[in-house]
């Protein structure tokens, strides 16, 4: 699964900051991801969320990721 974009909030204080994940896998389907950061970088956020974080509505992505 390749990552294609990512977009972050930032709740403040001790939060952890929230991520969407846009990806796309081999068989060229677009899926989108929602998950919280494990603060190790963008990159490796977005691909812990990728892998683990919780599926986004793909309606709703297409309008984040337009």
């Amino acid at each position: 699964m390749k990552i294609l974009s990512s977009f972050w909030f930032s709740p403040g204080g001790s939060m952890h900051v929230i991520g969407i994940v846009k990806t796309i896998n081999d068989m060229k389907e677009i899926k989108y991801y929602i998950g919280t950061s494990i603060g190790a970088g963008q990159d490796e956020d977005s691909q812990y969320i990728a892998n683990y974080g919780a599926h986004f509505p793909s309606e709703v992505g297409e309008k984040l990721f337009f």
